[in-house]
């Protein structure tokens, strides 16, 4: 078991009160204060105390509109009142004393009494969105290994530079800013994030303001009222302008679906591929020390042209899903679909990329 406060037995019956009150009240405030959408905090409250049936099926918490009923093995152990339903102290609160009633009648609980507020933040994270996560440990460095591993570039048709981005690590960058001065002389482009699930949002704008000229590149908005932010590229197209041709499949996501979508749309680039995965939405992560952190979902990203990405994907402007790299591939182009693929490796999206360059489809 984890033990973080070290408290005598004599406190056990005590434990209503403010014990692990960082973990229980961060993640009402961050839910409340951070969120993508406005909660009910009764419902919040009653999915995180499932926590407690999972650890003891004798346990069982129901409501009414305005009570809290926790029973074991069948029968009434204690009543609460609901507060009021944006008084987020009050759930809070409210949560606490429901955890600390169980702990005192359940030896199972009991065995785990400094970890529930641990279960309690996981089980509403995990009814969220999908994206949001509570979990014990929190490891943000990269390895000079993993950086290599995610980065690659080559020559096609001797004068159209390939680079590949598997994720927006940090330093990729001036990776991709690196083999573009180093291939002045070629006369396009094609950037690869098939298979990109997206990484540091930051890595992706920058790359996006390589390519262009000025303009929006995304934007970001909730459902709770806040006023969008805005990221704009600065002046100046480190490739002079220079066709661009960027290849997504189904595992092109989040901000690798930014990137393409913020060059596709500023008539910057051409997207060839499949339907990207469709995952438009902002994580912020909070660190909470002791080997724990929540990253929770905060925001949507929509395309220059307020498109809203999240699943919604990008479609490209030349479908090649379900094609091979055969002899006459230029005559089945048409037959190409744009449904969901993983086409990772799919040498005929490159050569696509490389006819389009040279004006030869």
């Amino acid at each position: 078991m984890i033990k973080i406060w070290l408290l005598s037995l004599a406190l056990i019956s005590l434990w209503s009160s403010p014990v692990k009150a960082d973990v229980i009240d961060e993640v009402y405030n961050r839910l409340q204060n951070g969120y993508i959408d406005n909660l009910s905090f009764k419902d919040v409250t009653l999915t995180g105390l499932k926590a407690l049936e999972e650890t003891d099926k004798n346990l069982k918490v129901s409501a009414t509109d305005d009570k809290l009923y926790l029973y074991y093995n069948r029968q009434r152990k204690a009543i609460f009142d609901l507060p009021d339903k944006n008084k987020v102290s009050g759930w809070a609160n409210l949560s606490r004393d429901v955890i600390g009633k169980a702990v005192l009648i359940s030896p199972e609980v009991e065995l785990y009494d400094y970890e529930m507020p641990d279960k309690f933040a996981q089980a509403i994270f995990n009814s969220l969105d999908g994206y949001s996560h509570y979990f014990g440990g929190f490891d943000n460095k990269e390895s000079t290994d993993s950086l290599k591993r995610n980065f690659a570039t080559r020559l096609v048709d001797d004068d159209i530079l390939l680079i590949k981005v598997v994720s927006f690590q940090k330093g990729v960058t001036e990776q991709v800013l690196e083999a573009i001065y180093n291939c002045s002389d070629c006369e396009g482009f094609i950037l690869d994030l098939r298979g990109n699930h997206g990484g540091l949002l930051d890595e992706a704008l920058r790359i996006t303001d390589i390519f262009l000229d000025e303009g929006i590149i995304t934007y970001t908005s909730s459902d709770n009222g806040d006023a969008p932010n805005f990221y704009v590229a600065s002046a100046g197209d480190d490739t002079d302008n220079k066709p661009l041709v960027i290849l997504v499949d189904g595992s092109t996501a989040s901000a690798s679906e930014v990137l393409a979508a913020a060059l596709s749309e500023q008539n910057r680039a051409i997207l060839v591929g499949t339907k990207t995965y469709g995952k438009g939405t902002i994580q912020e992560v909070v660190n909470m020390g002791e080997d724990r952190a929540m990253s929770y979902t905060s925001s949507y990203f929509y395309t220059p042209s307020g498109q809203k990405i999240d699943k919604a994907g990008l479609n490209p402007a030349i479908c090649s899903g379900g094609l091979k790299m055969v002899k006459n591939w230029k005559d089945k182009l048409i037959d190409g679909k744009c449904d969901k693929e993983d086409r990772f490796n799919e040498e005929t999206d490159v050569m696509i990329a490389a006819a389009y360059i040279k004006n030869d489809l």
